[in-house]
């Protein structure tokens, strides 16, 4: 796949995906190839999460609260989180495209279900803006469903944006502004906040590190990929409606929700620590926030009893890998494992996780 350069303004990125097909499983709805999307974003090219690590991420923020965490991180506990009561709508020129992701998604089975048989559009929160140095935070609601019609379609060419039915939503909506990412406060994206954990045994430095399956929108080749211990998108059902200013704690309880849903670990069973925010090229600068949880229970006694979580469905078991998979082999192993056999959300994870566990120069 080439990317067209005439001029820094006018760099474009090949469509991964053309029209409606309810037949097509498989092909992806955003570029996830890091090279790819570093031509891109070429400005990015000589940051340290690409140079020491290849992964596709940028502006990556180091955090610590209190005494835990990176020493020359930002101290989360300085944060104010200003709260918006407004909910987020995708511009008029995006809701046909927004629209029909969605009709898509369903008919792909890329959305579940809940027990009432309602197609799940969970709430979650909107980074309208994340400014370091003033130390605020500013959210607004937004739902799974906005984050499907913007960051996880971004280069899906759906007919349907404007004039030129080639266009996507990265080449001709929200392109980069001279080889960089559109500022979070001007972006007219959900850009949901993402949230990621590795769970680590401080005694035998073990990691937990399980195999995603295919059931995810993010997944398209459905063989299985090694992944962080924990992840989702940050959900908050009861936003605050009068504009109240809250603390960090309230992403912190997002990560232990996820943390209960996905692995079956209540909160007195780890310590948990923020480690950092950043903002992922493949879909269109998605906000991020990566943690890192501490445990004194055995990685193999978690790994047993997490297949009766609730959300345990995200995650294969080793025994129904392919016969030919690769992952077979670091199946005991897996901090071995080349890069190309883990989600890049889960290199990314397991990357700062290790370099803070080991004192080591982090990837940013």
């Amino acid at each position: 796949m080439k990317v067209g350069i005439s001029s820094m303004e006018h760099l474009t990125l090949q469509a991964t995906r053309k029209g409606i097909d309810n037949d097509d499983k498989n092909t992806p709805f955003v570029e996830s190839r890091t090279q790819e999307l570093l031509t891109f974003y070429e400005h990015y090219k000589n940051s340290k999460e690409y140079k020491i690590f290849r992964s596709p991420y940028a502006q990556t923020i180091a955090l610590k609260k209190n005494d835990t965490g990176f020493t020359h991180g930002v101290d989360v506990e300085e944060f104010k989180v200003l709260t918006i009561n407004s909910h987020y709508k995708p511009p008029n020129y995006l809701k046909k495209h927004h629209d029909k992701a969605i009709s898509l998604f369903k008919n792909l089975n890329k959305i579940r279900k809940n027990k009432q048989d309602i197609w799940e559009n969970n709430s979650s929160v909107r980074i309208v803006e994340w400014d370091r140095d003033k130390k605020v935070i500013s959210i607004q609601p937004a739902t799974y469903f906005n984050q499907i019609g913007t960051n996880l379609t971004m280069d899906w060419a759906s007919g349907v944006l404007g004039g030129n039915p080639a266009s996507t939503i990265r080449n001709n909506i929200e392109s980069h502004k001279n080889g960089m990412l559109p500022n979070l406060k001007t972006s007219i994206l959900a850009n949901t906040l993402g949230l990621a954990v590795v769970l680590v045994n401080t005694k035998t430095k073990e990691v937990l590190i399980p195999i995603r399956g295919s059931a995810q929108a993010i997944m398209a080749e459905g063989k299985g990929k090694f992944h962080c211990s924990a992840s989702g998108v940050f959900e908050l059902d009861n936003f605050p409606t009068k504009g109240e200013t809250v603390t960090f704690d309230i992403f912190i309880k997002g990560m232990q929700k996820e943390i209960e849903e996905e692995i079956g670990l209540q909160k007195d069973s780890y310590e948990l620590t923020p480690l950092a925010f950043s903002r992922e090229l493949a879909r269109g600068g998605k906000p991020q926030l990566f943690f890192i949880a501490k445990t004194n229970i055995e990685i193999e006694k978690i790994k047993s009893s997490m297949i009766n979580a609730t959300d345990s469905w995200e995650f294969m078991n080793a025994n129904n890998l392919p016969s030919n998979s690769p992952l077979k082999k670091y199946l005991n192993t897996p901090l071995e494992a080349p890069q190309e056999l883990f989600t890049y959300e889960g290199w990314m994870a397991l990357k700062i996780a290790l370099a803070y566990l080991y004192n080591e120069n982090p990837p940013f």
